[in-house]
This record gives structure tokens, C-alpha cells and sequence, in this order.
């Protein structure tokens, strides 16, 4: 897809070299090649790139092999914050359980599927804890709307990944390769 973008872009058939790039992207996105490309279709369209900001809480574990997690919230906001504690209770349910009972057989790794667990687990403290759509944090704002349009997984694996999800991206291509585009198309090209 990218070989075949560069004479598109030479000929000015820019739209075209773009679905060009986003193939390429989206079939090899933690390939600097492929990302390159877009880059590079970007800077002559002059349109500007990037993925939704979303930040989780940071996971760190310390040399005695226990974790601790730094939460970024304002304990005394009303923007359904609170909620990311969500995020780490999932995740540790997942290394302690879940994992074993999803991947049978398998040595623990961070899944595409615990980390959509997980950001659907902070939604759902969202909706337990009542915020006012107009008051809700504009990072869990993103996470409602992804998963509303069914590409939450989508955004994990082209804006989160880790050495764990990134496993995850061939099977999810096989099977859902137009969320995939449709995530690149409305929120990474001219991101609002």
C-alpha cells in the first residue's frame, strides 16, 4: 500500500495516495514506514494528525515486584474522574484471574481485551456514578463516543498498544479491518 501511494502522490492524486497510506497504517501500525507515509501525505496536504487524548491511570512496579498506580483525577471535581479507579481494579482482576480464564495455557501479557475490559469498566462507573453529560472529564467523553461507535478496540490498538496488545493486531485486522480504517478516517486525520 505504501510503495503504491508515492506515485499517487507524485501525480497530485492525493485523496487516493491517502486511502493508500491508511491501508498501510492500519495493516502495519508500528511500522515507522507505514506511518511515515501518512506523515508525509499530512505534511504536503497540510492536515493535521493525531489520536484522542486519553490518558489511564500509570502502572509502575517498583524493585520488590509490587505495583503502584498513580491516578491523575481531582478527587473534588464532578466530572465522573473518580471512575478511573475502575481501570486498575479490572486490570488487576485481569492478571489475577481473567487472563487464565480468556487465554487458557498462556503466560500472562497486557490483551487487547483486558485493556477494552478495563476502559469499559471506568464507562460503566461513569453511568453508576450519574455525571451530567455536560460536566463529564472530555477524556471519558472520547471513551463513551469510541465505544458508542464500536471502536474502542480500535483506538487500543492504534493509539495504546504495548508489546502485549500489539499481539492482538493481526487477528483483529483479519476481522474488523474496516473499524480499523474507520477509527484513521474520523478521528487520526484532522483530529478535532
Amino acid at each position: 500500500y505504501r510503495y503504491s501511494a508515492t506515485p499517487l502522490m507524485k501525480q497530485g492524486k492525493y485523496a487516493e495516495a491517502r486511502d493508500r497510506y491508511i491501508e498501510a497504517f492500519i495493516t502495519e501500525p508500528y511500522s515507522r514506514r507505514a506511518v511515515g507515509g501518512l506523515i508525509q501525505w499530512a505534511e504536503i496536504t497540510k492536515t493535521p494528525l493525531g489520536h484522542p487524548r486519553v490518558d489511564p491511570p500509570e502502572t509502575t512496579t517498583g524493585r520488590d515486584g509490587k505495583e503502584s498506580t498513580t491516578i491523575n483525577v481531582n478527587p473534588l471535581a464532578d466530572d465522573g474522574s473518580m471512575a478511573w479507579l475502575a481501570y486498575t481494579t479490572t486490570r488487576s482482576a485481569w492478571k489475577q484471574k481473567k487472563f487464565s480464564e480468556n487465554f487458557p495455557g498462556e503466560e500472562y501479557r497486557h490483551t487487547l481485551k483486558e485493556e477494552a475490559d478495563a476502559y469499559r469498566s471506568v464507562l460503566s462507573m461513569v453511568q453508576v456514578t450519574k455525571t451530567a453529560p455536560e460536566k463529564l472529564n472530555p477524556q471519558l467523553a472520547m471513551l463513551q463516543k469510541l465505544d458508542n461507535e464500536g471502536l474502542l478496540e480500535a483506538f487500543i490498538l492504534m493509539a495504546k498498544p504495548n508489546e502485549g496488545i500489539a499481539q492482538d493486531h493481526a487477528e483483529y485486522l483479519r476481522d474488523h479491518r474496516e473499524k480499523l480504517r474507520q477509527y484513521v478516517v474520523k478521528y487520526v486525520i484532522a483530529p478535532k
